[in-house]
């Protein structure tokens, strides 16, 4: 079970992957901790038009395309 993130002082989201505040994060940290994170199954990934989601239940339904059976955690 994974524990709660620390708590930011600046109020910018804690990155639950790698610790520092989301808004500090290089285009490659973002990258990185955004796979991870949908490894981790915490997050989707729309194979059709690419959008990454928090994971929310067992079909989830793109926002962006309304594709049903679309998000993997692949």
């Amino acid at each position: 079970m994974m524990n709660e993130p620390p708590e930011s002082t600046s109020g910018d989201e804690i990155c639950p992957i790698c610790g520092k505040p989301k808004g500090n994060h290089d285009s490659n940290e973002i990258i990185e901790c955004s796979e991870k994170l949908v490894e981790m199954g915490i997050m989707r990934y729309c194979s059709l038009c690419g959008l990454t989601k928090p994971a929310s239940g067992v079909h989830d339904r793109c926002g962006k395309c309304n594709e049903k059976y679309s998000f993997s955690n692949a």
